[in-house]
């Protein structure tokens, strides 16, 4: 039997958010996991989107990160609601105005995260805590709010380095909350119940920031699931003979399959049994006998998986595919199998 393993990325390797009211430290660097990808695989951002730095981005994107807490404007705890939502916003003031508005308590308001335009990010709440960001008590309670500054003077358009910052914030609440990380639990302050806001506004590319989201999501039973796509002829082969098998499947989760990262998808045979027919020479190794060809392989998108077989004693042998997360969580039963006729 053939299982699709992708490995679960280490919960450590998300950004570091303050959730609990513990002595932060300052200048925390929100790493996302060995995310290294060829330039070529990159997406390519908006013509609007900039770079303050006029630098390539790659992934690993570290964000600096700050913790600057308010004493106002928000309230201690959740009264036991869970965090279900990240509600992204935009400031429509400067970065330094943002800060300083959040401080007083006249003005009302306030966000558990600020990513200026250079993707500096400074916590101004914790996780744990109530902001005042959404202008509905439920979304509120249930909800995250990132605001990023979007300023005429300061910072007049959204930068690359806020979507990196942002998508590199938003995989790590979700891999400490346990959200799934797709439009209908990512959300723009516009799309919240009730709202008389427009922001994030036309100019933020929601398709671009979660494209790179599903660069850094955390691998689950939830958020990796497989489709079966095609597969090279069935081999008809003599004993001691060799024939290759080339697998495409589409990546249907919400996670992208990145090779070379924990996020790698696999074909493989569980307890790697040497006296399988399908067990070739042209395998990389008995642990993973085929990994995805592709470097990226974004939501939607289809991986190829190629391998030898050989036939050992004749017979046809019939091996249906099944899908799980490493780590034993079940995916997606793909009705899909591959045979193997030695004569």
């Amino acid at each position: 039997m053939l299982f699709l393993l992708i490995s679960a990325a280490s919960a450590a390797d998300g950004a570091s958010g303050r959730t609990d009211r513990s002595q932060p430290d300052l200048a925390v660097a929100p790493g996302v996991g060995a995310m290294t990808m060829p330039e070529s695989a990159m997406p390519v951002a908006r013509a609007a989107t900039t770079s303050r730095s006029a630098a390539t981005i790659h992934f690993p994107y570290v964000a600096q990160s700050e913790y600057l807490p308010t004493e106002t404007n928000y309230w201690e705890g959740r009264d036991g609601a869970s965090i279900d939502y990240i509600v992204i916003h935009y400031t429509d003031i400067s970065y330094a105005h943002t800060l300083r508005a959040f401080s007083i308590l006249a003005s009302d308001v306030s966000a558990h995260y600020v990513i200026r335009g250079d993707g500096h990010i400074a916590q101004i709440v914790f996780e744990a805590d109530t902001a005042w960001h959404s202008g509905n008590y439920y979304y509120n309670l249930h909800s995250i709010g990132i605001e990023l500054e979007l300023d005429r003077v300061t910072n007049p358009v959204f930068t690359a380095e806020q979507y990196y910052a942002g998508a590199a914030l938003v995989c790590a609440i979700a891999e400490r909350q346990g959200m799934p990380l797709d439009r209908d639990h990512v959300i723009g302050h516009n799309e919240v119940p009730g709202s008389t806001h427009t922001d994030p506004g036309p100019t933020w590319d929601w398709p671009h920031f979660m494209w790179l989201v599903s660069l850094c999501a955390p691998p689950t039973g939830e958020s990796v699931h497989a489709s079966f796509v095609s597969e090279t002829p069935y081999p008809d082969i003599r004993e001691n003979q060799r024939a290759l098998v080339s697998v495409v499947l589409r990546n249907t989760g919400t996670t992208a399959w990145r090779k070379g990262t924990p996020q790698e998808a696999r074909l493989g045979i569980p307890g790697n049994s040497h006296d399988l027919a399908f067990l070739g020479d042209g395998w990389p190794s008995a642990a993973r006998p085929a990994v995805q060809q592709e470097a990226v392989v974004p939501p939607g998108e289809t991986a190829t998986f190629s391998f030898r077989v050989k036939g050992t004693e004749p017979g046809t042998f019939v091996v249906p595919l099944r899908g799980v997360v490493d780590g034993g969580a079940w995916m997606d039963e793909m009705g899909m199998y591959t045979v193997v006729t030695v004569r």
